[in-house]
């Protein structure tokens, strides 16, 4: 499964151990949240620059990366990234390392009128000029490394804010399941919670993260933040949720018992038909939120081996998504742990950029020599 900006998800059958190990590496890269961060930090300085009216670096960026729409892309899984060997800082090192370059831009001179014609001639050839812009790649990466530590900074709030609205996600859910079954039933006992109480909802549960991403309290101008934190916030909690299905489905395709082997035939299936709406290329906000709700109104199925129509057991579509949303907790953590490290993990960058300068100079001093 691909798209024009993600990396491919590999969740398929494997033939031998090599390839499964690929394929867990593949999707541990496609799941890194260092590798978010540095596609967030570039997409943020292009529009930094698009801003200040320099859209000539934003299209040499694009040009090395060999990517394009950066300002408007919103998704994970740059396909860049995996081009540059999954890591989140090779991209970086090989622009730092990027000799000086140049840019050949052609203006539209004012009018057509000159040596004396008028300027409304439509014979009059329309006259350009072009002009030549100096590119410091080394400058770029020092600052798209600034921008990646804000942002750092900023997801050390947000994930705490994730963690909190994930907790609430169940308690609302079953919220809503006793409020319409109430309703639905004010004379009935003793009846079971279903998913068939709250389908007639607008919603599973209240969609906390995204209130909380568009209330102007928690990411007003009061404080400093990022151009596109809106857009960080939706996409961390994206990625947040994939890592948590892909960590389920591990623990899932390790267990030992029959349950463990019906729940991961049946969520692998289920997400693999769905991986491409909710988590790959260019997303609308709140998909995570969507997957989660689709998934916890989803009624309980039986699975059946494909070959021979065998009854495996039944899966419970609510079970996974409790486990799903008690892993996002601990990823969260994690993530959390991983940010406040970012300006430590920027040494080997910023060593190396100390290093170019240094051999800069000492070429430019031992050029001029001494009379």
């Amino acid at each position: 499964m691909t798209n024009l900006h993600g990396t491919r998800l590999f969740m398929s059958s494997f033939s031998s151990r090599d390839e499964e190990a690929l394929s867990r590496a593949r999707n541990d890269d496609r799941t890194d949240v260092r590798n978010l961060l540095t596609q967030r930090a570039i997409q943020s300085f292009c529009f930094l620059l698009d801003n200040c009216r320099d859209p000539h670096s934003v299209k040499w960026i694009e040009d090395f990366l060999g990517t394009r729409n950066q300002l408007n892309y919103h998704g994970t899984g740059a396909g860049y990234i995996e081009r540059f060997g999954g890591k989140w800082d090779i991209p970086l090192l090989k622009m730092l390392k990027h000799p000086k370059d140049h840019v050949i831009v052609s203006a539209k001179r004012r009018g057509r009128g000159h040596g004396g014609w008028s300027k409304n001639n439509p014979y009059l050839p329309e006259r350009w000029v072009e002009f030549k812009i100096d590119i410091d790649p080394s400058y770029l990466t020092t600052r798209i490394v600034s921008v990646r530590e804000q942002i750092a900074t900023e997801w050390i709030t947000d994930l705490d804010i994730l963690k909190e609205a994930n907790q609430m996600i169940l308690i609302s859910y079953f919220d809503i399941v006793k409020r319409d079954r109430e309703s639905a039933s004010k004379n009935e006992d003793n009846i079971p919670i279903s998913n068939d109480y709250i389908k007639n909802s607008e919603v599973a549960f209240e969609r906390t993260a995204t209130n909380i991403f568009q209330n102007n309290t928690v990411f007003g101008e009061i404080i400093a933040s990022s151009p596109s934190r809106r857009a960080n916030f939706d996409l961390l909690y994206n990625l947040c949720t994939q890592e948590s299905i892909h960590r389920l489905l591990r623990i899932l395709a390790d267990g030992r018992s029959k349950q463990s082997e019906t729940s991961f035939a049946w969520l692998r299936e289920y997400y693999c038909d769905r991986v491409e709406e909710f988590f790959d290329g260019d997303l609308s906000y709140g998909r995570a939120d969507d997957f989660i709700e689709e998934l916890l109104l989803t009624s309980p199925s039986v699975v059946m081996e494909k070959k021979s129509g065998k009854v495996i057991g039944l899966a419970d579509p609510l079970g996974l998504a409790e486990q799903i949303i008690e892993i996002r907790h601990y990823v969260c953590n994690e993530w959390k742990e991983i940010m406040m490290q970012v300006p430590e993990a920027h040494t080997e960058i910023r060593k190396a950029l100390f290093e170019q300068q240094m051999g800069s100079k000492g070429q430019m001093g031992s050029s001029e020599g001494f009379e």
